[in-house]
């Protein structure tokens, strides 16, 4: 299975916006940069829209070398990639946290099978150089859903 890591890149101008103008600006335009991005396969560039410090934690573990992260992914077949905000809270101008859910739409790199893989995520975008940026992104499997209990096993 391959875990393609996504995000919510953010970005919004006014310094002074009220909070739920700025939460509104952040999600009309938040998923554009992200998706850009991986549907060029471009590892550089989704590298580039997390902070200097900034890490993603999967079940492999902590990365840093991001652009490597994505490489290796695009490697594995990932191709485009639809993202769902579930949560997102604006806490000030410079720090924003969010969830939610992506599809991560592929080819098995064996058998040119079409894949899509389900994940969960979790991320903390932080202000750096003028732009809110991706200081931890925090990606998960989402699993299967539950298989009901069978009538026979009681």
């Amino acid at each position: 299975i391959i875990v393609c890591h996504h995000k919510v890149s953010t970005y919004f101008g006014g310094h002074l916006m009220h909070q739920s103008t700025q939460k509104q600006k952040v999600q009309g335009n938040s998923r554009l940069p992200y998706t850009d991005c991986v549907a060029k396969k471009d590892a550089a560039c989704v590298a580039a829209l997390y902070t200097k410090d900034g890490v993603q934690i999967n079940p492999g573990g902590v990365f840093s070398d991001l652009k490597t992260v994505y490489e290796n992914n695009f490697k594995n077949g990932t191709d485009h990639i639809e993202i769902r905000v579930g949560n997102m809270s604006v806490i000030n101008n410079d720090l924003v946290v969010a969830n939610g859910e992506t599809d991560i739409f592929g080819k098995d790199p064996k058998s040119g099978d079409a894949t899509k893989v389900t994940v969960f995520w979790g991320a903390i975008d932080i202000r750096e150089g003028g732009a809110l940026k991706i200081r931890q992104l925090t990606v998960g499997m989402k699993p299967p859903p539950a298989k009901e209990a069978s009538a026979e096993k009681k």
